[in-house]
């Protein structure tokens, strides 16, 4: 990937606390896009181990679940993403986990009520080892016709409707992403869109679509 870029369209993930429909939903975006392989590379179920079936495309396919992080990271030290769908009472903790695997570089934190104290030690170790938060309390992201986070951007009509699956040039960071937002977007090429941030700053992410080739240019939207 170039210098900055956060996803491509190689990029996979490890998605924590089994959650059916954003899982389908990534994988009907990926097969949308055309991607070889599905973007989700393992299931974290605490407790649970075996594997979890899904469809990519008409293709049924297994899915390994794995009963901790350590050892999904193990089996898939490729997917650098962390997607984590755990509940605030144990969000903090397992994102936590989850920086600390040499092979996570970026991890998204979709619960909301996440202790600001917690959140302030996730921000200080990101920081000291150059990894990046998304959230807490995110929809997630997505890079247009490449990878998306859980439930970003809807259904898969709506993916269609805003062209979603395709390149585009326009970096979008806002406090609160709505489909008119990706309607509107689709206009320009959108290249990136994030949702809410508290970990890494607004700064932090135009500085690294700045060093991309691909954001011609970047909205802010409050």
């Amino acid at each position: 990937m170039a210098a900055g870029q956060l996803f491509s369209r190689t990029t996979q993930a490890l998605f924590y606390n089994y959650k059916q429909l954003p899982i389908q939903r990534m994988l009907d975006f990926d097969f949308l896009c055309g991607r070889e392989t599905p973007s989700v590379a393992g299931i974290i179920n605490p407790g649970s181990e075996g594997f979890q079936k899904l469809f990519f495309g008409q293709e049924e396919i297994a899915i390994p679940v794995h009963a901790d992080i350590e050892a999904a990271c193990a089996a898939h030290p490729t997917a650098d993403v962390f997607i984590n769908f755990a509940s605030f009472r144990s969000a903090a903790a397992s994102s936590m986990a989850a920086l600390k695997q040499p092979t996570i570089r970026v991890v998204a934190i979709i619960a909301e009520g996440v202790p600001e104290s917690d959140t302030k030690q996730l921000i200080a170790y990101a920081r000291a080892n150059n990894k990046v938060v998304i959230g807490p309390a995110t929809v997630g992201g997505i890079q247009a016709g490449a990878f998306k986070i859980g439930d970003t951007a809807g259904t898969i009509d709506n993916i269609i409707h805003c062209k979603l699956y395709r390149p585009g040039s326009v970096g979008f960071v806002s406090k609160s992403v709505c489909s008119y937002s990706y309607s509107c977007l689709c206009q320009f090429h959108l290249s990136h869109i994030k949702d809410r941030f508290w970990v890494n700053s607004l700064k932090d992410h135009f500085h690294k679509w700045s060093m991309g080739a691909s954001s011609i240019f970047i909205l802010r939207c409050i």
